[in-house]
């Protein structure tokens, strides 16, 4: 069995996860372009990484429902999801998240949760929370403290 993806290393990817993760992550806290590039690239490798790590009964299962979500964007707007403009990304993922079909909900669920976990556990994101935050209003929850 090999190893678990490194952190910051993209496994062998999915543009399609990515573009999903880089959909859902919030504009909060506001980040320069490279710190926002870095951390989009970090929350993306693991969450791509969490996936692949999961055990097969439950892998195959979300590999199908990322083979749909692919599908459904190309006949709804007959492209890619990751070559949608940004709006038509986020009412694609929202309408997903909306479905009346529990496994369309619960696939967004996954994604969005474990990303925004990392999102939000991210150094540069902690730092930035910090720093608008003020020290005292984290109260040294952002810090680790």
């Amino acid at each position: 069995m090999s190893p678990p993806p490194s952190f910051t290393t993209t496994p062998p990817a999915d543009d399609r996860l990515g573009a999903i993760v880089t959909t859902l992550l919030p504009d909060f806290p506001a980040l320069d372009g490279s710190d926002r590039d870095t951390v989009e690239r970090d929350v993306r490798a693991y969450v791509a990484g969490q996936i692949a790590a999961m055990p097969r009964f439950l892998r195959l299962p979300f590999r199908a429902a990322l083979a749909a979500f692919e599908l459904v964007a190309v006949v709804r707007y007959g492209r890619r999801f990751a070559n949608l403009p940004a709006e038509h990304r986020a009412a694609y993922v929202a309408s997903w998240s909306g479905a009346p079909v529990a496994a369309m909900r619960d696939f967004v669920k996954l994604v969005r949760s474990t990303a925004l976990l990392v999102y939000f556990d991210h150094p540069l994101v902690r730092v930035r929370l910090d720093e608008e935050l003020g020290a005292g209003g984290s109260n040294g929850a952002f810090a680790g403290e």
